[in-house]
């Protein structure tokens, strides 16, 4: 059965989320800023790729998911890190069409010097894509301390390194077991800088030792995996018909059987366990027992930082429902229309196919 059929029988399951409305008020206006930031550092150069990413109201996402950000600088600068991100991850994408796992490596490598302290130490540093995060780059030294840059960097790493790893399943045809993705995916979603990006929207440093927490990790855990997914069943449709097999549904299906909608129900039926569990582990915090753990009963930034995580995992479903198309949509911009500036970057480096 073709793709655009099997789509119509499929069933969106309800996602539990929590009622009430935490969106702040400044989402249109960052909705604008974010575009203009993509024009006027050349990440995006056409019509076509301005009015696509547009109408996916980056800066809303942003409103729901830091509504809380401590000023216009600070949600201005996670707009435009959430912008730049989100127009990476749609060139990573395709990487594994024009280019080897190994070759995808290469280039993320490079990728990752767009995070270094030193300028010396920045690879291609001209590209668009490089010059545009530096600037952003810039303002978070000014801002942030060095362990903080230093922990973010090396989420990043982490995030990056699974777009060979995506690659190889683009050569292949092939979808990964559950047991495989269950862990693969969760990093490919960048929850995890992303939440750490938000801590400088919110002022706060988190000490290493404290983001290491036990109970923390456990939150942290059941966040990024309840959000890849959420993701992944809002943007199965849309995947299936643009043949992208890196979905935890698709995953499900291939380690224990049935049809589609079945592992839909399953993978809704994970993700209200994953939220259950860091909804649990939010209210122990805050009620008047606290957690059984000194090292974290009243502290402000732990506080906050299970804010992000509960705000990303039921806030950021309300945008992806309600207030984007990104999920949605199959349309995918041409390379004329939007320049894959990975693509570039390989050439650049010697890294891309001889043809």
């Amino acid at each position: 059965m073709p793709a655009d059929e099997i789509t119509h029988l499929l069933d969106l399951p309800e996602l539990r989320l929590v009622p009430g409305e935490r969106e702040a008020p400044w989402g249109p206006e960052l909705d604008r800023h974010v575009i203009e930031f993509a024009r006027t550092t050349g990440l995006l150069t056409t019509g076509a790729a301005l009015h696509h990413y547009g109408t996916q109201r980056i800066g809303t996402m942003c409103a729901h998911v830091v509504p809380g950000a401590v000023s216009r600088t600070r949600w201005r600068t996670y707009g435009e890190l959430m912008m730049w991100f989100f127009i990476y991850d749609d060139w990573a994408e395709q990487l594994g069409h024009h280019l080897s796992p190994n070759e995808v490596a290469a280039v993320t490598d490079t990728v990752h010097t767009w995070f270094a302290e030193e300028e010396r130490d920045v690879r291609v540093p001209d590209l668009p894509a490089a010059r545009s995060m530096r600037g952003i780059w810039h303002r978070l030294q000014q801002e942030t301390s060095p362990a903080w840059r230093g922990r973010l960097r090396t989420e990043l790493k982490s995030y990056l390194d699974t777009a060979s790893h995506e690659a190889a399943l683009v050569r292949s045809g092939a979808v990964s077991p559950f047991g495989e993705a269950k862990e693969a995916r969760p990093l490919a979603t960048a929850a995890r800088p992303v939440f750490t990006m938000a801590e400088h929207s919110y002022g706060i440093d988190i000490p290493r030792d404290i983001v290491r927490h036990p109970i923390l990790v456990r939150a942290g855990n059941a966040a990024t995996i309840g959000i890849a997914l959420a993701n992944d069943i809002i943007g199965l449709k849309a995947d299936l018909l643009r043949g992208i097999r890196d979905n935890l549904v698709l995953s499900l299906q291939e380690e224990y059987g049935g049809d589609l909608q079945l592992n839909v129900d399953r993978a809704a039926a994970r993700y209200h366990r994953a939220a259950a569990e860091l909804s649990a582990l939010r209210a122990r915090f805050h009620s008047p027992a606290g957690l059984p753990e000194p090292a974290l009963d009243g502290r402000k930034d732990v506080a906050v930082h299970l804010q992000i995580l509960e705000d990303w995992l039921y806030e950021g479903i309300k945008w992806q429902l309600d207030k984007t198309d990104r999920y949605s949509t199959t349309v995918r911009l041409t390379a004329r229309e939007h320049p894959n500036q990975l693509l570039t970057l390989a050439g650049a480096t010697g890294t891309a196919p001889r043809r």
